[in-house]
This record gives C-alpha cells, structure tokens and sequence, in this order.
C-alpha cells in the first residue's frame, strides 16, 4: 500500500466519548501499527498547542494539526502558526461589548485569558484548561497584535447578531454556558502538513466524530467517522467505523487495510 497521511481528531475520536482523554490499548496498538507500515500519522484538532501536545506525548504521536487548523507541528516542533485575522477578532469584540456579551481572549498558548468582565470568569470557573482568568477592566484589545481564540457568553439570540463570527469558526457544546470563536478548518492544516512532507492529497485519511471535522470530512479523499460520531458526519463520511470506546480506529484500520 502507498503511504498514507493519516490525521485523527481527538476527543471522541482518539480518545473515549464518554471518559476525557481516556484512549483504549486497541487504538495505542492501531498508532503503533501504523507508524511501522510506513505511513504518517497525525493528530487533527482545535485544541491550543499546548493542550495538544499533552496527547502527543501520550500517544507518541510527533505531529500534530493543532488550533482548528492554524498549527502546524512536525517531529515535535512548532513549524506554523496563523494567528486568526485581528481585524475580524477586534470587530467580533466591539459587537460584543455593544451587545452586552461577556467575552475573554486568548492571547498565548497558555491557561491564561484576559477579560474586562468577572461574569465570564463565572462562567468557566470549573473549566480546568481555562481556569486562570486575568480580569482587568482596562484591557484594551484594540492594542493587540495576536488573539488565537475568544471565549463567549453563551447567548445565541445574541452572538447570531455577530455575522463576522462566521469567518473565523465556532464551536459550542450542549448544555456549556460559553462558546469558543476559533478557527474550524483542520483541513486547510492537514493539506499544508502534507505538502510540507512531499505527499499527495490522494493519500489523506481522516478520522472524526464532531462538527469541528465537518469541513475536513468535506475536503479529504477519504474519511471515517467513529460509530458515535454526529449523523451530519457519517452522511458525508467514506467508512463509519465502531465507536471510539469500541476499538473504532483498530477496526477501521484493518478494514482499510492500512496494516499491510
């Protein structure tokens, strides 16, 4: 078989749908294949660099597509990073404030975030990769020359009025009282992290479960969606594998014959 540039998001996907960060002794072993059949493996996530890299040391993993596509790391290394569009963030914000939307920043890769508003640092309290709220309200985002990510008010009559939201990317999960606007299309990473290692498109395999994996599911030759994975994914998937606590991506492997 040619060699395969193999891109998997993580949660839900790599790791359990049901346990955070849990990933099952089938799916270390189908990594661990891979990688011996030759082919590239990689994580595909929204997740901050430095959240990703957490997996990446877990699994052994070296590359990575991180922050909705915006990220680049190979063998380890942070090769690429785009920033989302600051003119587009800046206009987000003062829709924001003229809403009444709480809101905070990310402006490193870190935990820290920066907000002029307590009510949101109340909102995500018991979130642990976003608990050090920095609250000052004198920040000024007008001063800003990097934002990667803006968390906000959960208010859907409200961010529906942010039209710009759109051209960024963004992502909120059921029942959550905030909403991340963040980049979404992993593809635009993955087709570069290819380019950069001399492979074909022809050759891309993705694997996912969410609505952040829509647009990479859209674009790649081949995707598998996990058995749990949302029915806008699996409408649209090459091959619907067994869940991610299933032993899904051992199985998909040796369906795809990607072990030979």
């Amino acid at each position: 078989m040619n060699k395969k540039y193999i891109f998997f998001d993580i949660d839900g996907t790599l790791t359990s749908h049901t346990k955070r960060n849990h990933i099952s002794e089938s799916t270390f072993l189908a990594l661990r294949k891979l990688e011996e059949s030759g082919h590239f493996v990689s994580l595909a996530t929204g997740r901050a660099v430095y959240l990703a890299k957490d997996i990446a040391e877990k699994t052994g993993v070296k590359s990575l597509v991180c922050e909705g596509g915006n990220g680049i790391i190979i063998n380890g290394e942070l090769k690429d990073y785009e920033p989302i569009d600051m003119e587009i963030a800046k206009n987000i914000l003062r829709r924001c404030d003229e809403l009444e939307l709480a809101w905070s920043v990310s402006i490193e890769d870190s935990t820290n975030l920066v907000t002029r508003n307590e009510k949101i640092e109340s909102l995500i309290t018991n979130i642990n990769f976003l608990r050090n709220i920095i609250v000052d309200p004198n920040y000024d985002y007008i001063n800003e020359t990097c934002i990667r990510r803006i968390i906000i008010e959960n208010n859907e009559e409200k961010y529906n009025q942010i039209d710009e939201i759109k051209k960024i990317g963004f992502m909120h999960y059921e029942g959550s009282p905030f909403a991340f606007v963040e980049p979404d299309d992993k593809y635009k990473g993955i087709k570069k992290i290819v380019e950069m290692q001399g492979g074909s498109e022809e050759d891309i395999i993705v694997f996912g479960d969410g609505i952040n994996d829509l647009k990479m599911f859209k674009k790649a030759k081949t995707s598998v969606a996990m058995g749990n994975a949302i029915d806008e994914l699996k409408e649209i998937a090459t091959f619907i594998t067994d869940d991610a606590d299933s032993d899904g991506i051992y199985n998909a492997c040796i369906t795809l014959g990607l072990f030979n």
